[in-house]
């Protein structure tokens, strides 16, 4: 938010009354709860997946033999 927004912003919160900054707060609560929400059901991580272990090749650390001119 650039600073002139953001003053503004202020400038006009400063003007309402205690029970509308309560309704805005109140609002804002629950757009952000919404968010969270609906960032939390999208993709759930699960323990595990490595239970049968993995497989890695045994010349993993040897070089390529298309790169060895460049080491």
């Amino acid at each position: 938010m650039s600073d002139f927004a953001y003053d503004y912003f202020n400038t006009e919160l400063d003007k309402l009354a205690v029970p509308e900054l309560t309704q805005i707060f109140e609002k804002v609560k629950t757009l952000l709860s919404q968010k969270t929400n609906s960032s939390e059901s999208g993709f759930t991580r699960q323990l595990g997946g490595l239970e049968e272990g993995f497989y890695m090749a045994p010349d993993f650390d040897e070089t390529p033999e298309c790169f060895k001119e460049y080491m």
